[in-house]
């Protein structure tokens, strides 16, 4: 397996090891599952593997949670992997964190992984998508914006997962209405770690490819010490 695409951080972030991430385990089914505040630990992780010829296949994982420790460290993780004739595979880890402001210790930890095994003119992508973002109080209500990009990622998400066959939209296309989802939301990007590898069959030299830094979201700030300002406000 080739290595992550990069891994990204929120700013105010400790860096983390992607090595260490365990590849999630594969799906072969499209679709979504939608999560929000789970019990257990703040990870989520979505794999899939497309085995069929001639299907575009999309899997994603969206998941909310609440941290009210004094660590903050989520794990978001989506694999996919290819192997199959014309075909395009799509996996999407979407998370969204909610942690008291002001807290110091956070390492969020946000991976995209993606392989082509005896694949023929195959796309193989994986996105991972990860909100860590700093609230008064962790238990309050939704903030009513990120409420909007959860449902707006939803609805998108379960379009790409609906459709069957490799020609009815290119994984390129599928990446952009993610975007345009994502850029109607410019407010949180300051929250924002995003994740991109993609897998072409039939390059040449294949490797990962990570997402674009003119995308306008922030690079990761490792030695910043704090989260930028303004951030959203729980409703009462």
């Amino acid at each position: 397996m080739s290595s992550p695409s990069g891994t990204s951080r929120p700013s105010g972030a400790s860096p983390t090891v992607a090595a260490a991430t365990t590849t999630p385990k594969s799906d072969q089914d499209a679709g979504v599952i939608l999560e929000e505040f789970p019990p257990g630990g703040p990870r989520n992780e979505v794999g899939l593997k497309n085995s069929d010829k001639m299907r575009f296949k999309a899997r994603a994982s969206i998941r909310l949670h609440r941290i009210t420790t004094d660590e903050v460290k989520p794990v978001n993780v989506a694999s996919a992997v290819g192997s199959c004739t014309d075909c395009q595979t799509i996996a999407v880890a979407f998370q969204v964190v909610f942690y008291k402001r002001g807290t110091t210790n956070i390492g969020p930890e946000n991976v995209a992984l993606a392989e082509n095994i005896d694949c023929t003119r195959c796309v193989t992508v994986a996105r991972a998508i990860q909100y860590v973002i700093p609230v008064d109080d962790p238990q309050s209500d939704v903030p009513p914006d990120v409420d909007r990009l959860v449902k707006a990622m939803d609805k998108e998400l379960r379009f790409l997962s609906s459709v069957k066959t490799w020609d009815q939209i290119t994984s390129d296309e599928a990446m952009a209405r993610i975007q345009r989802v994502l850029g109607q939301y410019d407010e949180l990007s300051a929250y924002l770690g995003d994740a991109m590898q993609t897998q072409r069959a039939d390059n040449a030299t294949p490797g990962p490819s990570a997402f674009p830094s003119s995308s306008g979201y922030p690079p990761a700030s490792p030695d910043a010490t704090t989260r930028p300002s303004p951030s959203p406000t729980s409703t009462p």
